[in-house]
């Protein structure tokens, strides 16, 4: 066979395939099975939008990411066991917190999106900054988001985060939390 034939014959077999694969995956998208891109979209946005929207404190965006319960797996950061609360709970609890710091950045990147259906899983890396004055706490983690189709479109109803290093000075929450206390009084 000659090189040009060589070429055709593997261009047709890679254009073949690939048509297949796009047919395949049209019909499962058909069928409810497969994720599409809008869903895994909305999916990487949720995730993204929760730690963007509690760093700009704007609550009521980050409460629309959240399915009506949700379990917080924060074991590997602090011990004790999972929980599981509704959304409100969950934000009253953040905002006991956050609004202590001066500035907290969380850079979440590297989302990939898995699922069919209803359900989602998303896995992502974490750093997480949180600032008084100059003293700092930063926390690098992988998440895993469990994420439900609702009718107001996909919502979180599972946080886990697994801590793969800190730097910093961790006694900063405990300032923070002082901090929201004291002007809560």
């Amino acid at each position: 066979m000659s090189p040009v034939t060589r070429r055709h014959v593997v261009l047709a077999s890679t254009v073949f395939a690939a048509t297949l694969a796009a047919t395949s995956a049209s019909a499962l998208s058909a069928s409810g099975a497969a994720l599409t891109v809008e869903d895994r979209t909305a999916i990487a946005e949720a995730v993204a939008g929760i730690g963007l929207y509690a760093d700009l404190r704007e609550w009521n965006r980050v409460k629309s990411y959240f399915a009506a319960r949700v379990a917080t797996d924060y074991t590997s950061l602090f011990g004790g066991e999972v929980v599981t609360s509704d959304r409100d709970a969950l934000i009253a609890q953040w905002q006991g917190l956050l609004p202590g710091f001066d500035a907290t950045q969380h850079l979440i990147t590297n989302i990939v999106v898995e699922g069919a259906g209803n359900d989602a899983i998303a896995r992502s890396h974490v750093r997480a900054t949180h600032w008084i004055d100059t003293r700092f706490w930063t926390i690098g983690a992988s998440y895993l988001h469990r994420l439900v189709r609702t009718p107001e479109g996909w919502r979180v109803s599972a946080i886990s985060i697994h801590r793969l290093y800190e730097e910093g000075d961790r006694a900063v929450l405990a300032a923070a939390a002082d901090r929201v206390n004291a002007e809560a009084k």
